[in-house]
């Protein structure tokens, strides 16, 4: 019988929960899953248009590029 774990900070409870998360259900299932909880903050439409504003498909594609070179 495993006996109650003693963890040291919230941090550290958040880290080995996703870390179980991860090895159950791939960083993908994990990451859905934390979704499904996580309410998030802010306006999303709002910010998304801002950090956006101006940036076509060609720009994209053209710093897409330029990081692969790198």
């Amino acid at each position: 019988m495993k006996t109650a774990a003693i963890y040291e900070t919230p941090h550290d409870i958040e880290k080995r929960g996703f870390d179980a998360l991860v090895k159950h259900l791939g960083p993908g299932g994990a990451v859905q899953f934390v979704t499904q909880y996580e309410r998030g903050r802010g306006d999303y439409v709002q910010e998304r248009k801002r950090i956006l504003k101006g940036v076509t498909l060609e720009t994209l594609r053209e710093r897409l590029l330029a990081k692969r070179t790198r």
